[in-house]
């Protein structure tokens, strides 16, 4: 097995010093760079450069203290033919400032989709429980929808070091009024008495950017493979294998 040289560390392009905070160790071709009591000056661009004989590899992440992007977690199908109660997560060490909320609805017909307007509503979070440090659970209904409509939404997140990264685009769908439901079953009702069929098919209705307070960043010297970067974390803790 071959190892690594010399395997050194970056901040912003700029070599990393051992400090009391900030240490450095190695255990066979593990090369360890832990962050204790993270601080704002410790976000930022990092890097790790190994070398050997065969030539040299270099990974980038970046740890920073904005929140995580927003990931939604309600069933896309509302229960009302005119409202939809929306529900994502979002996790941020720091508590969140503002949340900017985007919706828009879908024209559709058997050809193409054409998406409107987006329309924005700005939401101010409420405070997280102590039980769950890190998630904030928000939720807003939606109002004034048209029946049988596909709609799409995406959620933005601030705290005070800045706006996460936009959501993806989550789609959910309104139901039908009662009224067409009840004339499309006594259609189809009376289609198949005459044809004798006996089934009716009805549709149901139904992703670590934090503050934490130890970060650990890991190199694994692997012979150049160009494979060095894998993430793992838990609440307290940012690690990256490189």
């Amino acid at each position: 097995m071959l190892v690594f040289d010399l395997v050194s560390w970056y901040q912003n392009s700029f070599p990393i010093q051992p400090t009391d905070r900030r240490t450095m160790s190695s255990r066979g071709n593990r090369h360890t760079l832990t962050i204790r009591h993270v601080q704002q000056e410790d976000f930022g661009n990092y890097s790790c450069v190994a070398d050997n004989t065969l030539g040299r590899s270099k990974k980038y992440m970046e740890v920073s203290g904005r929140p995580g992007p927003a990931e939604f977690v309600s069933t896309p199908w509302s229960r009302l033919p005119d409202s939809y109660n929306l529900t994502w997560k979002v996790e941020s060490y720091p508590p969140l400032l503002e949340v900017r909320l985007l919706y828009r609805k879908l024209m559709m017909n058997e050809t193409f989709q054409q998406p409107g307007r987006w329309h924005d509503v700005i939401l101010t979070p409420s405070p997280r429980p102590l039980s769950e440090p890190l998630t904030h659970v928000m939720a807003f209904t939606l109002r004034g929808l048209l029946p049988a409509s596909v709609y799409e939404a995406i959620v933005q997140a601030k705290n005070r070091y800045g706006w996460n990264e936009v959501s993806d685009i989550f789609q959910f769908y309104t139901q039908r009024i009662s009224s067409d439901l009840h004339s499309e079953e006594m259609q189809v009702a009376s289609s198949t008495s005459r044809s004798g069929a006996t089934s009716l098919h009805r549709r149901p209705s139904s992703a670590v950017t934090a503050w934490p307070c130890l970060l650990v960043l890991t190199a694994a010297a692997t012979l150049l493979s160009r494979r060095l970067l894998t993430s793992g974390g838990n609440g307290d803790s940012l690690q990256r294998n490189l």
